[in-house]
């Protein structure tokens, strides 16, 4: 035992309540900072010293630098933070589908149907006018505008998910290649003995990031650096990523396919799991490209059941002649010959005088008690599309608010525990400063002692 060693022990004191305020300040300086974790310095005694009548210590040391955080929830969070973004993009499609198809009480394509109908029910009634035959052609063509109209606007919002695809691959592209270079500077800095931490909390905000385009697979190795897996395929190896391609799947119907998610250069899909892109995927596939198909079978329906009973007519022209041209909504149009001269619009069978069988058969396809399809009218077709998009779009948002629920409690958690609180810190700060305080008068006594031995010399 010595003066010495007692100074030694008081500097080791001031030195740890240094490290820990300095700590307590990085915390509340970054309290505001988003994915920042709470920082605590870690003590532990020194290693005592043999006196023979017993072991005096040797006084304090930090040990580490340690981030306050739970990497199982950490985890956890962005698990359900994919299921949350893929659910919010289904939710948001279906309410762009909603806003082209319009509700039950409020849909433009729905009163061009009734319009239509209606005017053929107008014109079985004597006498058939030219007028009359003119509000068919023109409600004819309104119809016919407005389903091309939504087929227009479902083929663009089908792009625009395409487009938003590429674009997340390639914002995913991006952050593999800066948790990349993460790795090397936390390789770099944790190798040589001093901490991280910020390095770390950077890196998780990326991993974040890409799990909410994609749930991944994050394994860290022991030299603190990690590999990103998505689907089974490991994208990122330390410094090295495998980047993501998109390439557009082959059209079967004269239309654009949907962009797929590749790997190793186009060779291979990816399986898309939960999150941001497979929600945009499927919100191509299962709500933008099915009611089009949907849209497209209504107005197949439509051509097919109106000129079905107009070649069955007869005009002033002659025989009766297909009324609708096309085989879908994107192309569905008026024969040209009835355009140019609506005489040609039959009324009836044997086209005698009163005789209105053709036009009145029309106008009850747009009838409650028409079976034109599945034991519906065409009027009663649309509105049971309308209502499955809206119900679809009901259940999409209690799903995402259910989530979201979820999400939010398991980030409480987590804030619970990596969050700054500037009370504790504030208090701990004040318990520093008392130690660093109280070391000093240690040494100021050694130094008086060492003072009183000089004396006596």
């Amino acid at each position: 035992m010595g003066l010495s060693s007692i100074m030694h022990i008081g500097l080791t004191g001031m030195f740890a309540a240094g490290a820990s305020m300095q700590t307590a300040s990085h915390n509340i300086a970054n309290a505001s900072t988003p994915g920042f974790s709470r920082q605590r310095a870690i003590t532990g005694s020194g290693r005592g010293v043999n006196m023979g009548f017993g072991v005096l210590g040797s006084g304090t040391q930090v040990l580490d630098i340690r981030r306050q955080t739970d990497q199982f929830l950490v985890g956890r969070l962005n698990d359900q933070t994919s299921l949350l973004t893929q659910y919010e993009t289904a939710d948001m499609t279906l309410g762009s589908v909603e806003a082209i198809f319009g509700s039950v009480g409020n849909n433009h394509l729905g009163d061009a149907i009734s319009e239509f109908f209606n005017a053929w029910s107008s014109l079985a009634t004597p006498p058939h006018t030219d007028a009359l035959r003119l509000d068919v052609l023109g409600s004819a063509e309104r119809l016919a505008l407005d389903l091309q109209a939504m087929s227009d606007a479902l083929e663009d919002l089908a792009n625009d998910l395409d487009e938003q695809i590429s674009a997340r691959v390639g914002d995913l592209n991006m952050m593999l290649s800066a948790v990349a270079d993460l790795n090397r500077q936390i390789l770099l800095g944790e190798s040589a003995q001093t901490s991280a931490n910020d390095l770390r909390d950077q890196r998780d905000i990326v991993l974040a990031q890409i799990a909410s385009l994609a749930r991944t697979d994050v394994i860290e190795r022991e030299d603190g650096t990690v590999d990103v897996i998505i689907s089974g395929r490991t994208l990122l190896t330390r410094d090295h990523v495998q980047h993501l391609d998109v390439t557009r799947q082959e059209s079967t119907d004269g239309r654009p396919g949907g962009a797929r998610v590749t790997v190793h250069g186009g060779r291979y899909d990816l399986e898309l799991p939960p999150g941001e892109l497979l929600g945009l995927q499927r919100a191509r596939e299962e709500q933008v490209v099915h009611n089009r198909e949907q849209l497209d079978e209504l107005a197949r329906t439509l051509i097919d059941r109106v000129n079905e009973l107009h070649v069955q007519g007869r005009s002033d022209g002659g025989r009766g002649m297909v009324f609708f041209t096309g085989g879908s909504a994107a192309d569905i149009a008026i024969n040209t010959a009835l355009t140019e001269n609506p005489a040609y619009i039959a009324t009836s069978r044997s086209n005698l005088p009163g005789d209105s069988d053709i036009a009145a058969e029309i106008a009850a396809l747009g009838q409650s008690g028409t079976d034109v399809a599945a034991g519906r009218s065409m009027t009663e077709l649309f509105t049971a599309l309308v209502v499955g998009i809206a119900s679809d779009s009901a259940a999409s948002r209690y799903r995402v608010d259910g989530q979201q629920q979820m999400v939010n409690t398991l980030a409480s958690r987590l804030e619970s525990i990596r969050g700054v609180s500037l009370d504790e810190e504030a208090a701990n700060i004040a318990l520093y400063q008392n130690a660093y305080q109280a070391n000093a008068r240690v040494i100021a006594a050694v130094q008086d002692m060492f003072e009183s031995v000089l004396t006596m010399v």
